[in-house]
């Protein structure tokens, strides 16, 4: 995966993308892969890609080469929820969320629906906060992969 995105980010500067361009692009993929609610990566990336006129394809590629962190943050979310707020221990136990729900249906979506939006707000809290770090961050890889040389295709 991670060749496959050094392809596209050389193809695109090939193609006159800026590499500060690309640097947004890449870290609004990584900060939009890593939201806590499964499902919504996609149209998020999507509006925010076209709003900022930021490339796309990138943006979807970083954002879904995240979706092996994104599944391991949503406890790491979810407890630091739970500390900061009053709403307290949220099971990720499959068994446990499914006894407080047939417990009290209203209760368990009251609380799982605050649960996300405090974890979905904190998200975007830390990336608004991590946008500008990691995109002056990437600016240099990105260049660096500019002058890098292609492999030689085997004859």
């Amino acid at each position: 995966m991670l060749s496959k995105i050094k392809t596209l980010i050389k193809d695109q500067l090939t193609q006159g993308t800026s590499p500060e361009k690309l640097a947004q692009s890449l870290t609004l993929g990584i900060i939009i892969g890593c939201c806590p609610i499964i499902g919504i990566a996609t149209a998020i990336a999507a509006f925010f890609a076209h709003i900022l006129k930021l490339n796309h394809v990138v943006v979807q590629t970083s954002n879904y080469a995240m979706y092996p962190i994104q599944i391991p943050l949503i406890p790491v979310y979810l407890k630091v929820v739970s500390w900061v707020t009053d709403v307290g221990f949220v099971p990720l136990r499959p068994d446990l969320i499914v006894a407080e729900f047939s417990a009290s249906p209203q209760r368990f979506l009251s609380k799982y629906s605050l649960v996300g939006l405090y974890a979905t707000l904190l998200w975007g809290g830390v990336g608004v906060l991590l946008y500008p770090i990691i995109s002056r961050l990437l600016v240099p890889v990105v260049v660096r992969l500019r002058f890098s040389k292609k492999p030689e295709d085997p004859v």
